[in-house]
């Protein structure tokens, strides 16, 4: 690790043209910056991605940072910023999805194309199956036998909250696991 007045003569090295000096800057800060980036967004191919779009972008604007002050506080923000851009992405992704996934069952129950022999049809019993037993049961109390979430907690032995979260996270996978054999479906034609 870099002692403050090493680090900030090579970002001044750098100011001036010598990409060497960079990569030595680099190599001092890679580690941290990669666990920093970690810690935000734990997942791999994303954490090497920013990592080093981070030093692109730091590199571009070498000449924007002041030196003497703190480069890895720097290189953090911009990293920060970058993991915060890749977030909500990723959340307009999902959200135009689901978008897409609501459409598509619309048009296809305007169409009277919900059918027992119906891809949705045929994908939710899929995904349903794949569900493990007790979530299987939490379902059927809540929409076959139509019980109020009060009703199956007692069946339960949970508290209500338990009910409405479980429900929840039940039907956000079964949500998933068929927009992903519809996306499937829909891309091998």
């Amino acid at each position: 690790m870099l002692d403050h007045e090493s680090e900030t003569q090579l970002v001044t090295r750098i100011q001036a043209g010598d990409l060497s000096a960079y990569e030595e800057l680099l190599n001092n800060h890679s580690s941290r910056l990669r666990a920093f980036i970690a810690m935000k967004l734990p997942i791999p191919h994303l954490i090497d991605e920013i990592a080093h779009e981070t030093f692109v972008f730091a590199h571009r604007h070498i000449l924007d940072f002041e030196a003497g002050t703190d480069f890895g506080k720097w290189i953090r923000a911009i990293a920060y910023n970058l993991v915060r851009k890749e977030t909500l992405r990723h959340k307009r992704l999902s959200n135009n999805r689901e978008k897409f996934m609501e459409h598509y069952l619309f048009e296809q129950a305007g169409k009277g194309d919900i059918s027992p022999e119906s891809p949705v049809v045929i994908f939710l019993e899929e995904c349903l199956r794949k569900l493990p037993e007790n979530q299987r049961s939490l379902l059927e109390h809540k929409y076959k036998l139509s019980e109020s979430s009060r009703e199956i907690a007692g069946v339960f032995q949970q508290s209500e909250a338990w009910v409405r979260t479980t429900l929840c996270r039940v039907r956000t996978a079964l949500r998933t696991c068929i927009e992903q054999k519809l996306s499937a479906s829909i891309n091998t034609f």
